[in-house]
């Protein structure tokens, strides 16, 4: 039997009837969930730490005040993207133990 259709109260079996082998799965699945979230935002704030040096040469060798504006305002904007990143990738792994938790 599924273990989901345990968990579900639609399902067919007792919520609190998971056997040993089920928790084993639940957890396995746990766990790599949180792997691919980690590793998705590792590459994402590694492509963002990327583009803000990008912007940051553009910044530095902008010759017009427009484009310095624009690229200022580039430079804010991914710098506030790799604050949200990084803040993702610390507290991911514990939203995804609280909502496993919650199960």
């Amino acid at each position: 039997m599924n273990f989901f259709n345990k968990l579900s109260p639609m399902g067919s079996g007792d919520v609190g009837a998971l056997t040993s082998s089920d928790i084993s799965n639940l957890s396995t699945i746990i766990a790599n969930v949180k792997t691919v979230i980690s590793a998705a935002l590792g590459i994402l704030t590694a492509g963002v730490v990327l583009l803000s040096i990008f912007i940051a040469y553009k910044f530095f060798t902008a010759d017009t005040e427009d484009k310095r504006k624009n690229a200022k305002a580039q430079l804010i904007y991914a710098i506030i993207g790799v604050v949200v990143l990084v803040a993702l990738l610390i507290f991911a792994p514990q939203i995804v133990d609280a909502v496993s938790k919650a199960l």
